[in-house]
């Protein structure tokens, strides 16, 4: 009975493990580097795309880059470095209203 128990408890704990665990203390799901882009142009086309989906983010500086948060931990940071600009996608909570922004990538980061 007891493995019965622990066999049916596993996935629930395995979900519960997965739920709280923070992508942002991570490594970055979306990760990509391009000499051809600057910083400047990734992020104003990532503005301009929150703009199109009416979605609110935080702009902060950073060393070498700039770094958009928007909320529930989704996370892009966009650096110059070492002669090649990188952008980085650190998903948290995802829902509808920002599954747009793991898209982005494809388009202002190419």
């Amino acid at each position: 009975m007891k493995k019965l128990v622990a066999a049916l408890a596993l996935p629930l704990l395995l979900n519960a493990c997965a739920y709280f665990h923070n992508e942002d203390a991570g490594q970055p799901e979306v990760e990509k580097a391009s000499s051809q882009n600057n910083v400047d142009s990734i992020v104003q086309c990532i503005s301009d795309e929150a703009k199109k989906h009416d979605a609110t983010f935080k702009k902060t500086s950073i060393p070498q880059g700039v770094m958009l948060e928007f909320g529930d931990s989704n996370v892009v940071k966009v650096r110059f470095d070492n002669g090649e600009t990188t952008y980085r996608f650190y998903p948290g909570q995802r829902h509808a209203s920002n599954m747009w922004i793991e898209g982005a990538s494809k388009k202002c980061a190419p």
